[in-house]
């Protein structure tokens, strides 16, 4: 049993889950996307296409995912936005969304995907963080993925 838990320890600390997750405020400026918006269940295979055409014109642009209505449960309505910066050439089908930002909070989380902190956690010490700094935010929190060990949050702050 003690081996098991060392060995567990260790993992946990190899894959990144003994960092903190990193806030600062940070200055910015409009952030202009293009992609795919989802509505509907998280277990719908469309969901699962969206991220993958945004993918496939990612290039070396971080995936940009803004959640307008996160679902409590498996059944629940689900409406996310996937984009990558806009460029010249995208499909036509595709979606712009612009997000005003003069400044932010930026939340950087560098650790493996498996011992990163929820999504309501890093929402939750975002908002706190804003807070206790006598900041609002605009209420979007923008995630920008930039690879599987590193995600930054971007919470515009209200002028």
């Amino acid at each position: 049993m003690l081996v098991f838990l060392l060995l567990a320890g260790g993992g946990y600390l190899y894959l990144g889950g003994g960092n903190t997750t990193k806030l600062a405020f940070v200055s910015c400026e409009p952030i202009l996307l293009t992609g795919l918006e989802f509505r509907g269940v998280p277990g719908d295979e469309q969901l699962g296409r969206v991220f993958q055409e945004v993918e496939q014109f990612r290039e070396e642009s971080p995936l940009h995912t803004i959640y307008f209505v996160e679902p409590a449960g498996k059944r629940d309505t689900l409406h996310v936005f996937v984009g990558i910066e806009a460029r010249q050439e995208m499909p036509d089908e595709w979606i712009q969304k612009r997000v005003e930002c003069k400044e932010a909070v930026k939340a950087s989380l560098d650790m493996h995907q498996w011992v990163m902190p929820s999504p309501e956690k890093t929402k939750r010490r975002i908002i706190d963080f804003a807070s206790a700094n006598g900041h609002h935010l605009e209420g979007v929190f923008i995630d920008i993925i930039i690879d599987r060990d590193r995600v930054e949050v971007w919470a515009p702050l209200r002028n």
